[in-house]
């Protein structure tokens, strides 16, 4: 495995905890967006980010590639990738929705999201990848 690492800009610590919500305020469960997640698991390192940084990592190992979105959050809380597309053929923008639950518990953990990346140009030229706009710390896995 060969990991390429690329300049990065921390998201805040508030995407991570920006799906928690007192009780009742969040959107109705049938008007929440459709999660595109494949795969939800614990992260660690060494994908586990420093806390309250948002990191990605694309494995062209595998095809259709994935993208992995690994941020801090208490699960069923944080928000999760509800789309996925090519800004331009080295950028891949991930846009997210608040967690369904509407209460938030005690437990803060690093979570790992996994994506498809659309095959609209080679997984291997990814350069950069973005969470809701921010650019996000990004590790390249290829064969």
């Amino acid at each position: 495995m060969l990991w390429r690492r690329t300049t990065a800009l921390a998201l805040p610590l508030a995407l991570a905890l920006g799906g928690c919500s007192a009780s009742g305020t969040g959107p109705p469960r049938e008007d929440q967006q459709r999660s595109i997640v494949v795969e939800s698991f614990p992260a660690a390192p060494p994908g586990l980010p420093a806390e309250g940084v948002t990191n990605a990592t694309v494995d062209a190992t595998v095809r259709p590639a994935r993208l992995a979105v690994t941020a801090w959050g208490t699960p069923g809380c944080m928000p999760y990738p509800v789309s996925v597309a090519w800004l331009d053929r080295w950028t891949i923008e991930v846009s997210t929705a608040p967690g369904p639950d509407s209460g938030c518990s005690t437990e803060y953990l690093a979570v790992s999201q996994v994506v498809v990346v659309p095959v609209d140009h080679p997984a291997d030229e990814v350069r950069t990848v973005r969470v809701d706009g921010a650019e996000v710390a990004f590790a390249f896995r290829e064969p």
